[in-house]
């Protein structure tokens, strides 16, 4: 039987301004090399109030989190309010939320996988 992992990606996060999260290395089981495994992005409800977050991934590898300039981020999807709740994404080595729209209320999103 396999036993789903949760790893919170934003939690209650403040999308009334704009401006790239902290990163989160997956580095944990099921996320361990994170890089072309595939997780399900879980979303608490869509952001309000026009709000547009982008999740984004790095595939530095190292024990510090690359830059919020690092030319290695990607947009890995995009989340508005016509989002589905829950999907399917391919994960990095480094993930963040960025908020590129400022909306109202909070933006909760969790990456669940599979060991």
């Amino acid at each position: 039987m396999s036993k789903a992992m949760i790893l919170a990606l934003a939690a209650a996060l403040d999308i009334t301004a704009t401006g790239p999260q902290a990163p989160v290395l997956l580095n944990t089981s099921p996320f361990t090399g994170g890089q072309g495994k595939n997780a399900f992005l879980n979303l608490a409800a869509v952001p309000a109030g026009g709000g547009v977050i982008k999740v984004q991934g790095n595939p530095t590898a190292g024990p510090a989190a690359p830059a919020d300039a690092d030319a290695n981020w990607t947009d890995i999807v995009t989340i508005d309010a016509n989002s589905p709740l829950r999907q399917e994404i391919e994960l990095p080595l480094w993930i963040r939320t960025n908020i590129t729209t400022v909306g109202t209320g909070t933006l909760t999103a969790n990456l669940e996988g599979v060991q």
